[in-house]
């Protein structure tokens, strides 16, 4: 069944395998046809070749543990192979988080086993982000129930790294004097008709939580643990729809993705503190090819309409990508180059087929990040990219079916299960 093995092949970007983890929609949401049953799990090879880690490609971990919407993960960043998920099956309700434990068998097989009785609540509905740091877990609640407003949750985590005691805080009604409903031009009255947290981002030092309001189009800093003393970090353009954000690895500057506009903004922010170094952007770049907008200097893109998902900074500080989700044709992950002072130029853009619909997430896998991988979730796929350091150039490596796949997460090698 599974091998984890530790040679390298010929073309080998690694040596040995990883364990891959994805989380899926399981329901018909309207916006999504879920098909998935849970936590799935692959294993990555360094040749970027993915292969079955359970019996019959079944779950990892059922809807019954997870429940119906696993799907985001995240992993905690000092205790091997601790993992953390948000279920978004109860949309207006409100939704849940729980800790997983993953190992190896004896069989070289991964096993999965929830810490805790049961899931949490996460104090509101939709969570569509989670994140960990040594000793909290934070949520962005994207909905806010049919009356309220997006929202972030702090959790303590217990010595075993489960959530316990939580605190839950709205987003502000509105950023730079935003009010709602919004009239300004470019804005998207159906997506943007009130605060909708969408990413939670830790700084470097724990004492701030950035957090995206695509409905406000700013990114707030919210006090960490206590999320209080909400602060804009960065302001963006009407319309822009603010969704994802990364650090540059070295650098004060933060990008952020927009997920309405289908650009990348680049801000100076103190990575340490999380706080705004300069009001105004850095720069900025459209992620798409310009006849996409329609000639328009500002506004989405209508040819064809798109939206843009995810976001991530290669760890040599010389690359960024980000995927587009474009209507009824297959999606396109942006390669843009960063420049010496972090700035970027829709001039350097590369854009690339990701071979499938609605590429939801990409993520760097291996230990130096040789890989990208992008999950197409509307037709079922999941594809491994070789990834050029030297240039940013990505290469076409192996594709393997998945349904409705959302997140991806490189556990590496877990350790191994204990012995009874």
């Amino acid at each position: 069944m599974a091998s984890f093995a530790a040679g390298t092949p010929k073309d080998s970007l690694f040596a040995g395998e990883r364990l891959l983890l994805v989380g899926t929609y399981g329901q018909d949401l309207g916006f999504v046809k879920g098909e998935g049953a849970g936590i799935y799990a692959f294993r990555l090879t360094g040749t970027g070749t993915f292969g079955c880690a359970v019996f019959l490609n079944r779950p990892l971990v059922g809807a019954d543990i997870v429940g119906a919407n696993p799907t985001y993960l995240c992993k905690h960043p000092t205790k091997p192979g601790l993992v953390y998920v948000a279920d978004e099956e109860d949309l207006a309700g409100g939704g849940r988080c729980r800790a997983l434990q993953v190992t190896l068998g004896s069989s070289g097989a991964p096993e999965c086993s929830p810490l805790g009785a049961e899931a949490v609540a996460t104090g509101d509905s939709s969570p569509c982000h989670v994140v960990a740091t040594a000793d909290r877990l934070y949520v962005a609640n994207y909905c806010g129930g049919a009356k309220g407003t997006g929202s972030a949750a702090s959790f303590a985590l217990d010595e075993s790294g489960a959530p316990a005691d939580k605190t839950t805080a709205p987003l502000p009604p509105g950023g730079r004097g935003v009010a709602f409903p919004r009239e300004e031009p470019d804005v998207d009255l159906t997506r943007q008709e009130k605060a909708h947290a969408h990413m939670a981002l830790a700084s470097g030092d724990g004492s701030g939580l950035l957090v995206p309001d695509l409905g406000s189009d700013v990114v707030w800093r919210l006090a960490a643990p206590s999320l209080g003393d909400a602060e804009v970090a960065c302001t963006l353009a009407p319309g822009d729809g603010p969704r994802h954000a990364a650090w540059h690895p070295s650098l004060n500057v933060l990008y952020v993705l927009c997920e309405l506009s289908c650009r990348v903004v680049a801000f100076a922010v103190d990575r340490r503190t999380g706080r705004s170094l300069d009001k105004e952007p850095l720069a900025a770049a459209r992620t798409l090819p310009p006849e996409c907008y329609g000639g328009r200097a500002t506004g989405p893109p209508t040819e064809p309409k798109s939206t843009c998902a995810a976001l991530v900074v290669h760890p040599n500080g010389k690359w960024l990508y980000c995927s587009n989700r474009a209507v009824d044709v297959d999606g396109l992950v942006t390669r843009l180059e960063i420049e010496a002072d972090g700035a970027v130029d829709e001039c350097t853009a590369v854009h690339l087929s990701t071979g499938g619909r609605t590429p939801r997430e990409i993520a760097f896998a291996g230990p130096n990040a040789e890989l990208l991988l992008v999950a197409n979730q509307d037709t079922n796929s999941i594809l491994s990219f070789a990834v050029d350091g030297a240039t940013g150039a990505l290469e076409r490596r192996h594709r393997v079916s998945c349904p409705t796949p959302v997140c991806l997460l490189d556990l590496g090698q877990p350790p191994a299960t204990p012995s009874e």
